[in-house]
């Protein structure tokens, strides 16, 4: 509005300032001899002084104008890609940056066994190479546990069975200057998942190494990243990057011992996995490990079938051995807490988080049958629909078969075990306690 006044003002300015010119013309060609122009005005009909006639001159201030109408906003623009700042560094994406930093908790492997070489009895060495994730540092003692797999350290032609001469490397340190020695704390082929131990390395005392940081891998979906950190062939550390297949599938093949069948619970992945990469790492978008990778299919007319231990058997089973190793002194299998029951599911269907966006499975998981003598004798039931199991305090909430046998690898003898679970309709909640009578040892 102060513009449109203006304006008014300019107008009413202008028309001030030629009065004077146009009153001064008395001697001028406006009229006959030589009338003045208010002479001529009262000749014409008009009535009053002259100040009157010079005051009729005056033109009334101009009305203001209408205001213009908004223009139509304008089309957002695509937003520009990321360019170099100031000092010449390009912008590195969160997940390229996650994945680069998981590199300093990849180890590659190194195994030597004694095989026969010959028929005259003569002995020789060989080596087998893969790979392994740092799980626990001391940075400080130099101390480290690695998880990998138990056919990377087990041959079963050697005359140890598990290497006695074990060595591994971090990531940019591959030479033999930098070799760390490792021992074998134990495993179980029917996992396939073994724990080294490093201690009093003046190596990881001055490296940059880091534990690796572990995702639920029951929270991984379908079409989801994967990026596998591994030593195919053994040539160093490197990266493929591809998605996840199946989120769940067992997988039936033969053991490290080249006779026993073993089924393993699997992530199906489409990353390149080749000899050596057995044991390294397969990370999410975050740098969290999901899973251990284990196995690929091989053949003529199959393309992009490999497989991982996901990351809550994987840890599982490290972390039990771990504990119990040190408890026991045992080196050889998983101790398992057995509820005496066989689990089913009688559905199975998929759900569609809205506001996550993302598709599951999901299954109601009920007792299909309860051992007699068994730890679940008299408290569970068949037909019982297992809602949520607790240990030490953690929660599991059981929405597949799976996740019973998995939460199990985290019990330990005394704990206590609460299930929630669904009866007749109602939800009600039933406790064991682990007791010796109930562990299993699996190899």
């Amino acid at each position: 509005m102060m513009t449109k006044k203006l304006s008014a003002l300019l107008l009413s300015a202008l028309l001030v300032l030629t009065l004077p010119l146009l009153a001064s013309c008395k001697n001028g060609r406006n009229g006959a001899d030589g009338e003045s122009a208010y002479e001529i005005a009262l000749r014409h009909g008009f009535e009053g002084t002259e100040e009157e006639w010079l005051e009729s001159l005056r033109g009334s201030d101009g009305t203001d104008g209408k205001d213009g109408t908004d223009g139509a906003d304008g089309e957002d623009g695509k937003d520009g890609e990321d360019g170099k700042d100031g000092s010449d560094t390009i912008a590195i994406p969160d997940s390229d940056r996650a994945y680069n930093l998981a590199l300093l908790s990849a180890v590659s492997v190194y195994c030597d066994f004694t095989v026969s070489g010959g028929w005259l009895g003569q002995t020789e060495t060989a080596t087998s190479a893969g790979s392994g994730v740092i799980y626990q540092l001391d940075q400080e003692s130099g101390d480290a546990y690695i998880i990998t797999n138990y056919h990377v350290v087990y041959a079963a032609d050697s005359r140890e069975g598990i290497s006695k001469d074990i060595t591994v490397y971090l990531y940019g340190m591959e030479y033999t200057d930098y070799a760390i020695e490792a021992t074998y704390v134990g495993g179980a082929m029917h996992y396939d998942i073994a724990v080294l131990r490093v201690e009093g390395s003046e190596i990881l005392k001055q490296s940059e190494a880091r534990a690796v940081k572990v995702a639920d891998s029951g929270d991984i979906v379908v079409g989801g990243s994967a990026v596998a950190i591994g030593n195919p062939e053994a040539g160093g550390i490197s990266v493929t990057r591809g998605i996840i297949s199946v989120d769940s599938e067992e997988l039936t093949m033969t053991g490290a011992d080249e006779r026993t069948e073993v089924t393993f619970r699997t992530i199906r992945i489409d990353a390149a996995v080749n000899e050596g990469n057995s044991g390294g790492g397969l990370f999410n978008t975050a740098g969290q490990l999901i899973g251990i990778v284990n196995a690929k299919i091989i053949a003529d007319d199959i393309d992009g079938i490999a497989y991982a231990i996901p990351s809550n058997i994987a840890v599982g089973v490290a972390q039990n051995i771990i504990d119990n190793s040190s408890r026991l002194s045992y080196t050889d299998g998983v101790w398992r807490c057995l509820l005496g029951v066989m689990v089913g599911s009688v559905e199975s269907r998929r759900e569609v988080d809205e506001e996550q966006g993302i598709v599951a499975i999901v299954e109601d998981v009920v007792v299909s049958e309860v051992v007699e003598g068994g730890l679940a004798d008299g408290v569970l039931e068949v037909d019982d629909h297992l809602i949520s199991a607790t240990i030490n305090g953690k929660v599991y909430e059981i929405t597949r078969t799976f996740v019973v046998v998995d939460a199990m690898l985290n019990a330990r003898m005394g704990d206590t075990v609460s299930l929630l679970i669904e009866r007749d309709g109602e939800l009600t909640r039933v406790s064991f306690e682990c007791t010796e009578d109930c562990i299993s040892v699996t190899k």
